[in-house]
């Protein structure tokens, strides 16, 4: 088959759409043209480990050695390489943020992922090792072959953004309660100036987005709505209302802990326009 002719079939265009440089495109490129280079017997083979090398600089690009030495989690685990497959694709779904991020349900669940991810990743060894039994195969079982490993090649690459969203899915669980908490203790003026004195009852979170920022450590926004008891007067004037008013906040949070939590007073709002009226 031809390299323009290969190039027109589906799972080749959707493993392409999942490449991100020049250099990736490339080689990808050149995978193909091995498995196209017809008459040399080791056509697939040279193919299958171009792929598996592709697949490798996807990883090592996504996750430089420089970059995951650096996260707070990193601590050596090989005597022979400073850092791992396992800790690359750590890096990849956890970023810098530390441990403490995460609960202990989410971590092992990652642990167990990254563990599936590497033995399920060990499928391109089938088809890179050269025996006597795989050197001739026929052309069509090269195609089938060649098909499954772009396939699973970008089953593989997707994989990666499953891993990294199974650590953002489980952070604002994790956080919910020490956010709320910051939350409480840090409403703006907006509040005081309703009544001589104002008790926040509840604090209801209607929604919660977590911006990951890699070494700034993470952003999250949150929404919803603040009750309150509002007090007025003293001993025979005493009167209390009950109000309730929606408020955003920006807050920002360190990668290296989830203790050290950060809010700009100018990015906490309470929208109180409602006990004011319309003319407000």
């Amino acid at each position: 088959m031809k390299l323009k002719k290969l190039l027109s079939h589906d799972f080749i265009k959707q493993f392409e759409l999942l490449l991100e440089t020049d250099f990736d495109r490339e080689l990808f490129s050149a995978s193909l043209r091995n498995y196209c280079s017809h008459g040399n017997p080791l056509r697939f083979h040279n193919f299958a480990f171009s792929m598996r090398e592709l697949v490798l600089h996807i990883i090592d690009r996504k996750a430089p050695d420089s970059k995951v030495k650096t996260a707070s989690w990193y601590e050596p685990e090989s005597d022979k390489f400073a850092v791992t497959r396992r800790q690359k694709l750590k890096y990849c779904a956890q970023g810098f943020l530390s441990d403490g991020y995460l609960s202990k349900d989410a971590l092992n669940d990652l642990n167990l992922s990254i563990k599936d991810y590497l033995k399920e990743f060990n499928f391109f060894n089938k088809y890179t090792h050269i025996t006597e039994k795989h050197f001739k195969a026929c052309p069509k079982k090269f195609y089938r072959d060649m098909k499954y490993i772009v396939e699973r090649s970008t089953e593989v690459v997707q994989e990666i953004d499953s891993l990294k969203n199974l650590v953002l899915n489980s952070v604002p669980d994790s956080l919910q309660k020490k956010l709320f908490l910051e939350v409480i203790n840090s409403f703006p003026g907006e509040l005081s100036i309703l009544a001589t004195n104002v008790i926040i009852d509840q604090v209801y979170p209607e929604e919660l987005v977590v911006e990951y920022l890699e070494e700034n450590g993470i952003s999250v926004s949150v929404s919803g709505t603040v009750y309150v008891t509002q007090e007025y007067g003293k001993g025979e004037d005493f009167t209390e209302i009950c109000g309730r008013y929606p408020f955003s906040i920006s807050i920002g949070m360190s990668a290296a802990s989830p203790e050290v939590i950060k809010i700009n007073p100018n990015e906490f709002k309470v929208d109180t326009s409602s006990w004011f009226g319309d003319d407000a």
